[in-house]
């Protein structure tokens, strides 16, 4: 069985071509992932309700890019595939960083996806160094040369 990735798309903003965001999220689980299949969420939304899930549970005020959920593994039951949670990004967040950064949306919000994916598998990305292995892994899975920082 292989690994699965449910997708929401609650938001009606903008045109998410959610196969492709399916497969970069597939190419990490397939690329980190050596155990039994997994299963990840991923819910796309606008600005307000990430903001509010961003002050819930984080306690910080405003909107983020990209929020994950990791699901508590040792409660999984046995013989099923197991959840490493969900990745909530929002859109409005990835339109103006796309923006910013000259590049494409769709593209933007891969690179959200796959950032998510990473935060599923325990990669962290407080400190610089964090900062620039996350980056190296997202370049790698988006298929981008690594930027310098």
């Amino acid at each position: 069985m292989p690994h699965r990735v449910h997708i929401q798309n609650r938001q009606r903003k903008l045109k998410v071509d959610t196969d492709r965001v399916r497969q970069r999220m597939l190419a990490v689980l397939g690329g980190e992932v050596a155990a039994a299949p997994v299963e990840i969420g991923l819910v796309l939304l606008r600005d307000a309700p990430l903001a509010e899930l961003n002050r819930q549970y984080r306690g910080r005020a405003g909107a983020t890019d990209v929020l994950a959920f990791p699901v508590d593994a040792s409660a999984w039951p046995p013989g099923e595939p197991r959840s490493l949670g969900e990745v909530v990004l929002s859109v409005d967040r990835a339109q103006v960083q796309a923006r910013e950064r000259g590049l494409d949306v769709q593209l933007e919000l891969e690179r959200l996806a796959v950032h998510g994916t990473l935060h599923l598998l325990g990669y962290r990305d407080a400190t610089p160094g964090e900062r620039a292995r996350m980056r190296r892994r997202e370049d790698r899975y988006l298929g981008l040369r690594t930027r310098r920082r």
